[in-house]
This record gives structure tokens, C-alpha cells and sequence, in this order.
């Protein structure tokens, strides 16, 4: 998600669309959570205003986070580079997984008590809990709770980051290799959980494979490399084109959970709809023009801002969000003022986050002066594909 800042000396510019489209994806992961998942945990927090549960935000930020890591890990060597990811992911999740389970084993105590109509017992955290989510291990034994839902992400980068570092200096990287990569990582999964398993039978470990090693969400990933590689003038449109249509399907089929079959499922569309819709956006982002428009300019700093602080807030927006509602709710609040509360704290909280714990302990960490606002999109100059190679396509570029 956060990417590092760019090397002493390195002209940059910010680009406003990438920080839009960050931003839109965030906003869309903690609309969803606040308004939508949390009735489900949670059916004493319903009566929010509106309900948003098109579910895409989350991979939309993977795409991303692919997309600039095939920017960023070309300029310095693999081993380094893996450090600074490192470096700035881990610090604030610590932080916050031992926040939020601190926070949880309070705040369900006093909830159990109160005893609120139509409110099932708040699961209380235990510490193989805490060390569970600490490790990074949540999705390989149903002995472990998630301590927050979003923490999904973290484990899926840190293995595609690690994946990355020790594949990219490799020889055999030729464009016509990385895009077989890309497809077996979109096609790969389907394969293993609709032909080699069926939804109805899969074994109990083969389940714990699928999530415990993300392969469900493999395809983000894979459409992120291959969005690169088409903005470099590497792979042709229609080629692209038929990335972006197998990326989606892959998004539908991999929302479905294993062990059901497979029906048509209509709630599933504003969920599918958005992420194509934000997949083209972020085609638009990554080789057109920046959305350098006159009304957008005086958003410009808050929505880089947001965009700044995007991981600090994924990262403590959604259980803190759920106790604080439910907080509120104790005190009378009715959904349409707990809304903007919960939005207003998660923001605060993620700052504080950033500000305290992410950027100080990256800065120690990564051994570098970093900028006061590091941008999370930096504008690149297109280079010429390397002597010797072509777009992947038959007939060269378009």
C-alpha cells in the first residue's frame, strides 16, 4: 500500500489521479465496513442512513500496490527494497493489532454486560489471538480469530512483496514470461477451486492453502503488472483488454466462499461493477494525462493528504469503528450521527498512526531522510523496453 519515497536528488511529481483513485478505494473499504459489514458482525449497529456493500476497494489498492512495485523495484536492488516495504508495512500494523486487542478485551467486557436488545455476545480476544494476528497467521487454523477483518491484506502483500524481490533479478524475466506468469496467476486459482476441487467438497486443506497462501486474490496482483507493462508500451491493447475482462470474472468467481456452489448471484454485481470501473480508471491513471482539472485543484491537498495517510487509516478503521459506533449507539446516537463520527475518528486515528508510528520508525528503519508528505503515486518518465525485447503481442506496439 504505502510506497517509499523517492531517492535524494530524484525529480518527482505528484500525480492528483493516483491519489484519487486511492482515495475513492479507501473510502469505498470503510463506507462498506461502517455501513454494511458491521450489521452483519454486529445487527445492533444497522440503521446507518445508507448501506454501501459494493466490496472492491481493498483490491483496488492491491492493484496498485502492484502496479508500483514493478515502478519502484526496477531502481535499486531487490534485497533493499524489500527492507523499506518491510519497514513501513510491519511497525504500524504491530501497533495497531495490539491497539485493537487491547481495545476489544475492554470493550467486549462492558458491552456482554449491557445486555442491548438484539445484540449477541462481542467475541472477546484471546492472546493466541493477539499472537496469531501478530505472526500473520490468522487464515491457517479456524483456531484463530481475525482481530480485524482488514488485516486480510497485510499477509497477502508481505508474500507478493518477498515473491517479487526474489524473482525479479532473475534472467528468464522476459516480457513474454512475466505476462504467462500473469495470466497463471488470474486463471491458476480458478482451476484449483472449480475444476481440480469442487465448491461443495473441498478438503478442509485445501481451503487452508487457497487463503492461508491468497490465492483467491492472486489476480490483483497480476492485472497490477500487467496495467505496467501496457502503460510502457509493452503489451498491446487488445491484450490488455483480455487481462482486464479475466481479471474480472476472477474477482467474481473468487468473492464466492468454498464449500457452496455456485449460483447467479445479483448481490454480487455492485461489487463486480466497481471494480471494473475503478480498473479502468487506474488504465486512465497509468497512461493518460493527470486529472489536472480546474475544479479538482482545490481539493488537491486534502485528497493528498487522505491519500498520505491511507494505510494508517486501512489499518485501524474498521473493529476500533465498530466499538466506537457501538459506543455511540449506548449514548442515543442514531446512524446518521454516528456516521460521520466514526469516519471522522478513523481519519484522526489513522493520521496519529502515520504521523507517530509508521513514517518516524520507517525513516530509523529504511536508513534515509524521507520527505515530509511522501506521495503514494509518483509520475515516471516512460522508458524504452530493454534491447532485444518487444511487447508481448504479435506484431509489436501499438
Amino acid at each position: 500500500m504505502p510506497n517509499p519515497p523517492s531517492p535524494a536528488g530524484q525529480r518527482t511529481t505528484r500525480r492528483i489521479s493516483w491519489d484519487i483513485i486511492r482515495v475513492v478505494a479507501l473510502l469505498s473499504v470503510m463506507l462498506g465496513h461502517i455501513t454494511h459489514q458491521s450489521r452483519i458482525q454486529h445487527p445492533e449497529l444497522a440503521g446507518y442512513p445508507f448501506s454501501v456493500d459494493a466490496q472492491y476497494g481493498a483490491s483496488i489498492l492491491l492493484v496498485v500496490s502492484a502496479y508500483f512495485v514493478c515502478a519502484s523495484l526496477r531502481k535499486g536492488k531487490p534485497g533493499r527494497w524489500l527492507w523499506k516495504k518491510v519497514a513501513r508495512l510491519l511497525p504500524a500494523y504491530f501497533v495497531a493489532v495490539v491497539l485493537t486487542y487491547v481495545v476489544m478485551r475492554f470493550a467486549a467486557a462492558w458491552f456482554n454486560r449491557q445486555n442491548l436488545p438484539d445484540a449477541p455476545p462481542w467475541y472477546e480476544p484471546s492472546v493466541v489471538d493477539l499472537f496469531a494476528n501478530l505472526a500473520m497467521i490468522q487464515s491457517w487454523s479456524t483456531d484463530f480469530q481475525w482481530l480485524d477483518g482488514s488485516y486480510w491484506t497485510l499477509p497477502v502483500q508481505i508474500m507478493a512483496f518477498t515473491a517479487a524481490a526474489l524473482l525479479w533479478p532473475r534472467r528468464w524475466r522476459t516480457d513474454f514470461v512475466v505476462v504467462a506468469v500473469i495470466w497463471a496467476l488470474i486463471v491458476g486459482p480458478l482451476l484449483i477451486r472449480f475444476v481440480v476441487f469442487q465448491p461443495l467438497d473441498t478438503p478442509d486443506w485445501a481451503v487452508t492453502m487457497i487463503f492461508g497462501l491468497g490465492l483467491h486474490r492472486v489476480h490483483s496482483f497480476a492485472i497490477g503488472i500487467a496495467v505496467w507493462l501496457w502503460a510502457k508500451g509493452r503489451l498491446r491493447h487488445w491484450h490488455l483488454a483480455l487481462l482486464l475482462v479475466a481479471t474480472v470474472a476472477a474477482q467474481d468467481l473468487n468473492m464466492y466462499p468454498l464449500h457452496y456452489a455456485l449460483p447467479v448471484d445479483a448481490a454480487r454485481v455492485p461489487s463486480i461493477v466497481g471494480f471494473a470501473v475503478m480498473l479502468l480508471a487506474l488504465c486512465a491513471a497509468a497512461k493518460g494525462p493527470d486529472w489536472d482539472l480546474p475544479w479538482l485543484r482545490r481539493l488537491t491537498p486534502v485528497i493528498s493528504w487522505l491519500a498520505g495517510i491511507s494505510y494508517g487509516v486501512y489499518l485501524v478503521h474498521q473493529e476500533l469503528g465498530y466499538i466506537l459506533a457501538r459506543v455511540l449507539l449506548g449514548a442515543g446516537a442514531t446512524g446518521w450521527e454516528r456516521l460521520p463520527i466514526v469516519l471522522v475518528a478513523a481519519v484522526l486515528a489513522g493520521w496519529l498512526l502515520t504521523v507517530l508510528v509508521e513514517r518516524p520508525v520507517h525513516r530509523r528503519l529504511a536508513g534515509f531522510r524521507e520527505v515530509k508528505a511522501p506521495s503514494p503515486a509518483l509520475k515516471e518518465q516512460v522508458e524504452a523496453p530493454p534491447a532485444g525485447t518487444s511487447p508481448v503481442s504479435v506484431g509489436g506496439p501499438t
